[in-house]
């Protein structure tokens, strides 16, 4: 089998059933879909496996998160490569066929970025990530959206992703529980030398924020794993290099955070700290396995998100 989508759910009804009917309305028919449910209700498992009975079901029971159960997927896949979909993005037929037409144009490229475009607006969402000197990794938009080219990094709304990398590099962390577990694989791809490529002709539809809306969560994961991933990914010379944009923008995250959701904001912080050794000892791993000639400050985005793009994001 050449690839295996995963698709992660929880109280997905009703965009889950039109996620699927995309995926079973494909072009490229060599593939299996794999479905990880954080604990849905029974009637919704129900519903599932009575419309599509030729998915793979596993059920978790409870929530443990987007990159765990991504990572209980990816250990259940039989394909060669693996790709992943949101339960609230829909896939154009010809999304897995692009994809992989892209892919197998080199093979040092280890991911696929499709244009995902947001539902609601119409307006292109995201073309890949990027990190900027500030710690951030942000959804990338190219001027030119119809313009193939090398990005940073797969977003986690949807993509492919090589097998033979993943066998390499390992897949998301599995504490990271949701929000920045595709940048951190990012960093540690590009450091082993695989790229990345933006494939304009694949398209997805996305939703966004259907499952994990409650803006608590995000105040809480988002300012944690970008912490986490700075310390499991940048050397301590690119640290001190970029020291005031990391500081400034940890200030206004943390004051914008605390303002709306006190707790969260001061949660992260600490559970930050409470990582920092284990982290530490994993970017020891992650440099020592990386290209010694890696220079990710090249990577890094000088003019955005300035704090006027921040501000205009939290408004």
């Amino acid at each position: 089998m050449r690839v295996s989508v995963i698709v992660v759910n929880l109280k997905g009804r009703p965009f889950i059933f039109d996620c699927l009917s995309s995926l079973f309305n494909q072009s490229f028919k060599d593939f299996e879909v794999i479905l990880v449910d954080n604990g849905s209700e029974a009637e919704e498992l129900k519903e599932i496996k009575q419309k599509f009975p030729e998915i793979k079901l596993i059920e978790l029971g409870k929530n443990y998160g987007f990159a765990y159960a991504c990572s209980v997927g990816w250990k259940e896949a039989r394909g060669k490569e693996l790709a992943i979909l949101n339960n609230d993005a829909f896939a154009e037929s010809d999304w897995l066929e692009k994809m992989l037409f892209c892919l197998d144009s080199e093979q040092s490229i280890g991911g696929v970025a499709p244009r995902v475009i947001n539902q609601k607006t119409g307006k292109l969402e995201s073309g890949g990530i990027y990190p900027a000197r500030n710690g951030l990794v942000y959804l990338y938009q190219p001027e030119n959206s119809e313009e193939a080219k090398e990005v940073f990094g797969v977003c986690g709304v949807a993509g492919l992703y090589r097998g033979a990398m993943l066998k390499e590099i390992g897949f998301y962390p599995e504490d990271f529980f949701i929000y920045y577990e595709d940048a951190d694989l990012a960093y540690r791809a590009q450091r082993a030398g695989w790229k990345t490529v933006y494939c304009p002709q694949a398209k997805v539809w996305h939703l966004g924020s259907k499952t994990t809306g409650e803006m608590g969560i995000k105040t809480y994961y988002l300012a944690r794993n970008r912490l986490r991933t700075i310390a499991r990914n940048w050397e301590g010379k690119l640290i001190l290099k970029n020291f005031f944009p990391l500081v400034f923008y940890e200030l206004l995250s943390f004051a914008g955070g605390f303002l709306n959701h006190p707790a969260s904001a001061l949660k992260a912080r600490w559970d930050f700290l409470k990582f920092l050794a284990q982290d530490l000892k994993e970017r020891k791993k992650i440099l020592a396995r990386g290209q010694k000639d890696f220079n990710l400050d090249r990577w890094l985005s000088r003019d955005y998100p300035g704090a006027f793009q921040i501000w205009k994001q939290r408004r």
